[in-house]
């Protein structure tokens, strides 16, 4: 049944137009051309087909209909592609099959009511609302991330998705719920402040949830993510991306945070183009998704060691995927205000992040900063020796070789001597094979 669904959205939209979505179409003849998605390119090789409704690039030798370009472009299975084209077309997927329905489709639909249900416990939860009014969150905030509260119930969530005529077990799927050894089903957040998290078109894939303060006893996590179901993966979302790529296609960067509250204070200060971890390390999946809207990354971490090596690792894995990376530091503020992370900054000194943007710092001028190339002999050369590798790292040759003649000037040691000593620092991080 899902072929004649897919025929029927192929038959309502027109993939010329759906294109213009995501791409600057030029005529060409009797079609259309652009620069491809998919590989780096000067000249537009993606050409489409309007009397066809296929798109190809002789570049990457990709190709298909509207179905393969939305499952490519914003890594879609297909069954969610189809649920994304039919709402768009206006085609009832009423029809598609049990086990079809069953495997995507009701993992989407239990989390949106969770989602509601979420919503609607805040609102009778004034300890909630006073604790976000105090971390200076906005009710618009609120209400534009639709941030809710997991009420400490054991089966409040549970009994609700019941009654909507859920079946429990695909709410266990949707790691809402879990089985005890009894055979009980019991919620899986309790007590916490809930984030939805969103895909890149805004439907609910998962959750995090961040536990009231009044219900911390120490012995719990201080944030719960969903676990990995057939909807969601951890290291193919970013937080807040569906809100946010629109603001990154027009300023041609995106600001990269930690945390949800970081991405919504940011938001809430008038930048509309910040984009979260949820708090776990970057991945190259994150890195692949985002590249569709921009290749300019600048990195805003938590001002403690634990931020700071964060930024490293993605620094690292974003030089060597290519990106042009940026550090905006507000360690001097942060410092001297005793303040640790993005939101905490926001909140105690409103429109301070969308003047300070601009002060934005290449990567490399970091890794400066955190290893001076001065002072005695030895913390010179272990500092040298952590840029080359970070030099190492970028995956541009030319921008690479303009920092080596960086290192070299501030280090007032010959290009030839750190491109030897790269190669020897390198060498001896190479895993050794074994005989």
């Amino acid at each position: 049944m899902s072929d004649n669904a897919a025929q029927k959205i192929k038959e309502k939209l027109d993939l010329v137009e759906f294109l213009r979505g995501y791409l600057e179409l030029k005529p060409a003849g009797s079609n259309f051309k652009a620069n491809c998605p998919f590989h780096k390119e000067k000249t537009a090789s993606f050409m489409v087909s309007p009397e066809r409704q296929i798109w190809h690039c002789f570049g990457c030798n990709e190709g298909g209909d509207i179905f393969q370009f939305l499952m490519k472009y914003e890594n879609l299975e297909f069954y969610e592609a189809l649920k994304v084209l039919a709402e768009k077309a206006g085609v009832d997927l009423g029809r598609v099959s049990p086990s079809e329905q069953k495997q995507f489709g009701v993992l989407y639909d239990i989390n949106n009511a969770a989602s509601v249900y979420f919503k609607e416990s805040i609102i009778k939860a004034p300890a909630v609302l006073e604790y976000l009014a105090g971390r200076k969150l906005s009710k618009e905030s609120i209400d534009t991330f639709d941030i809710g509260f997991a009420p400490n119930d054991f089966e409040g969530l549970v009994m609700y998705l019941v009654n909507k005529g859920f079946d429990v077990a695909d709410a266990a799927r949707a790691g809402l719920v879990h089985k005890t050894q009894k055979g009980k089903y019991i919620d899986r957040f309790r007590g916490r402040i809930m984030f939805p998290l969103e895909s890149n078109f805004g439907k609910v894939v998962g959750f995090t949830g961040r536990i009231l303060p009044q219900f911390d006893t120490g012995d719990v996590a201080k944030y719960m993510n969903s676990p990995e179901t057939p909807i969601f993966s951890k290291s193919r979302l970013l937080y807040g991306l569906s809100r946010a790529k629109e603001g990154i296609r027009e300023k041609k960067f995106a600001l990269l945070v930690e945390g949800q509250m970081d991405v919504i204070m940011s938001h809430q200060d008038g930048v509309n183009n910040v984009i979260g971890t949820s708090g776990t390390a970057l991945t190259d999946e994150q890195l692949s998704i985002l590249r569709r809207y921009s290749d300019k990354l600048v990195l805003n971490f938590d001002n403690d060691e634990a931020g700071k090596m964060a930024m490293e690792r993605s620094i690292d894995l974003a030089y060597a995927k290519d990106f042009e990376v940026e550090v905006l530091d507000f360690s001097a503020i942060s410092e001297a205000d005793g303040l640790k992370d993005p939101a905490d900054i926001v909140a105690s000194k409103p429109g301070i992040l969308k003047n300070f943007i601009s002060r934005s710092m290449p990567a490399m001028e970091y890794y400066f900063l955190r290893h001076p190339v001065s002072g005695d002999i030895g913390d010179k050369k272990q500092n040298v020796r952590v840029i080359l590798r970070k030099i190492s790292n970028i995956k541009s040759a030319i921008e690479s070789g303009h920092w080596l003649k960086e290192l070299s000037f501030r280090s007032n040691i010959r290009e030839i001597d750190l491109i030897s000593e790269m190669r020897m620092t390198i060498s001896s991080q190479a895993p050794k094979r074994e005989s």
